[in-house]
């Protein structure tokens, strides 16, 4: 195995256990969905983009338990994906539709950065075909 196939396997398995690691400490914290509300009101007020202050009011505060629930379970199974490798697309679409909601509520610049560049390390791991790198995607794709 090449040297840049390692790096894209490990490359894969970091952002895996990033997304299960936030899942999965959400989906144990009991208080998580409870204070889901109170945090997207905080979002609101504190976002450094006023389009999406107006978004979150209208339309996230009003369904906060389903989102927080979508967003629980998003973060596991986006994690889950990429620990298989499959299916890498729907993972990667996710993981930066994720990401790019995050940043927009991110209130510091270290904390937008980190989502900018988990969006681009999702994008270089689908781009350069690392589901297909001990991955289900090697399974199922004929080469």
């Amino acid at each position: 195995m090449k040297l840049s196939s390692i790096s894209l396997l490990l490359l894969r398995l970091a952002i895996s256990y990033i997304w299960l690691e936030a899942g999965i400490s959400k989906l144990l914290n009991p208080k998580f969905i409870e204070s889901f509300p109170s945090t997207i009101e905080a979002f609101a007020k504190n976002t450094n983009f006023d389009f999406y202050t107006d978004f979150l009011n209208k339309y996230i505060l009003p369904n906060s338990q389903i989102v927080a629930q979508l967003t629980v379970w998003g973060e596991i199974l986006t994690g889950i994906v990429f620990l298989l490798g499959f299916p890498l697309l729907v993972g990667v679409l996710v993981g930066i539709f994720m990401n790019a909601n995050y940043f927009l509520v991110a209130t510091s610049a270290p904390s937008q950065f980190v989502n900018l560049i988990l969006i681009f390390s999702q994008f270089a791991v689908w781009a350069n075909g690392a589901g297909s790198i001990w991955g289900l995607d090697a399974k199922l794709v004929k080469k």
